[in-house]
């Protein structure tokens, strides 16, 4: 069983020398870490988490802790529960530090944030680059080494947007698999809680830790039935020879950066030696075809969830999502009825055309980390091949598959069809065994000018 104390007193210094650099978390109360290094001593819960420290986005309530909501002034004062998918993680034995920074509301992919903070990406120590949304301080403090794991929410990509810029694997699950009590909303419809960490195998076992018992298809198809439950041992011991992989047409690549298509099919080639069948098959739903859609969803659902804020502090508020937020106004309650319609249609459609596949492989994103100078919050780069879990209610799965020439990284996208995360983990975990992608860890020495 580990001793808490010196797990707490460890993760706490990390954080004091290096997160003024990086700012990746948005609250740490060192007597609050510690005292639930005290409660997680007296708990002595044995396991594979059991000693792991844990970022939560600050949109998970932790008890006695405000939740900030990436806003200025927080959502919740004083929240009086911890978020149900952080009390089973504790369970398992993991040590939540605090909170981290997310973009304001969750409403954004930049991973931007001008009404708290903005994290830096630790992968350039020279250039400012952005480390991805809305999970940002959840990815940079796990790429860094300020926490073993952690846990993003991810409405339209964003747990896989922050993990593959960051190096990381990013678990988005099927909606309802996590229980979402205690997590501020951003579209129902479309909002998952999910883990983040360095591989595949710790991932899987926080998903195990969180499951919801009473999540799963009423009346699956039959071969949603086989996968509907989830467990990660088998998952991560299973062969992933004799899976059937759909990879994209060529012109689903266009306009994706060079480095980024070498990676994609350089890891589908290593798929291919480990026994999986590549099958190229062009969705039966553009996955870039879903970017609008979801985001006029996302708006509409935002604007009638979070207008008060708007009301109320409006003028401490990030300029971007304030405007994001004001855009939802012209959502209609008919266009939202409208749009929760074709959503269902097209889900029926693409499951249909799916059952022939275990998995669908794409990049996760089109392009590396660009310099914070360059991002342009009126465009979505991060969104053409991540919405689609979102929208058609996929499990998906973002790990590392390369790095640029400058050493940024290069993520791999696995999808599959509802219930069916074991799928995932199988070929993510399979391919992280054969490849080191995972091992890399960013020069935090180029970034602070001292030895970590």
């Amino acid at each position: 069983m580990p001793d808490f104390a010196p797990v707490a007193e460890a993760a706490l210094d990390r954080i004091a020398r290096f997160d003024p650099h990086l700012r990746a978390f948005a609250l740490v109360e060192p007597e609050w870490v510690r005292e639930e290094a005290w409660r997680q001593d007296k708990l002595a819960a044995k396991g594979p988490l059991a000693g792991l420290t844990l970022a939560v986005k600050d949109l998970l309530d932790l008890r006695g802790l405000s939740t900030g909501g990436g806003c200025r002034t927080p959502v919740v004062a004083d929240a009086p529960v911890t978020a149900a998918a952080v009390a089973a993680l504790s369970a398992a034995g993991m040590l939540a530090l605090g909170k981290t920074h997310t973009v304001e509301l969750a409403f954004g992919t930049w991973g931007i944030n001008r009404a708290t903070a903005t994290p830096r990406n630790p992968w350039d120590g020279t250039i400012v680059r952005v480390p991805g949304g809305s999970s940002s301080g959840s990815a940079v403090a796990v790429a860094a080494g300020l926490a073993d794991a952690a846990l993003g929410t991810d409405t339209g990509g964003s747990i896989r947007i922050p993990a593959a810029l960051n190096n990381l694997a990013g678990l988005k699950p099927t909606k309802g698999r996590v229980p979402m009590a205690g997590c501020l909303p951003l579209c129902p419809e479309l909002d998952t809680i999910g883990p983040m960490a360095r591989t595949v195998e710790r991932a899987a076992r926080m998903l195990s830790a969180m499951l919801d018992p009473a999540a799963g298809p009423v009346r699956p198809a039959p071969k949603l039935a086989r996968q509907a439950r989830f467990d990660a041992d088998a998952a991560l011991a299973a062969s992933p020879r004799g899976l059937v992989l759909a990879v994209l047409p060529d012109r689903f690549l266009d306009r994706v950066d060079s480095a980024v298509g070498s990676a994609y099919v350089a890891a589908l080639t290593r798929m291919e030696t480990l026994g999986v069948k590549l099958v190229e098959a062009a969705p039966a739903i553009d996955p870039a075809a879903c970017v609008e859609p979801s985001g006029l969803l996302m708006a509409g659902r935002a604007w009638r969830l979070w207008r008060h804020r708007i009301e109320h502090y409006g003028s401490e508020m990030d300029s971007g999502v304030r405007n994001r937020l004001r855009a939802g106004e012209d959502v209609s309650d008919t266009e939202l009825s409208r749009l929760i319609k074709v959503q269902a249609q097209e889900q029926a459609r693409f499951y249909a055309w799916a059952q022939d596949f275990d998995a669908i492989a794409t990049p996760t994103v089109p392009i590396p980390a660009p310099a914070l100078a360059d991002a342009d919050e009126g465009q979505l780069p991060f969104s053409r091949f991540v919405r689609i879990a979102n929208w058609l209610d996929l499990p998906a799965l973002a790990l590392p598959c390369g790095a640029t020439a400058a050493g940024l990284p290069l993520s791999l996208q696995l999808l599959s069809t509802p219930w069916r995360e074991a799928v995932l983990v199988t070929l993510g975990h399979a391919y992280q065994c054969a490849t080191d992608w995972a091992d890399r860890r960013p020069a935090l020495e180029k970034l602070i000018g001292q030895v970590p």
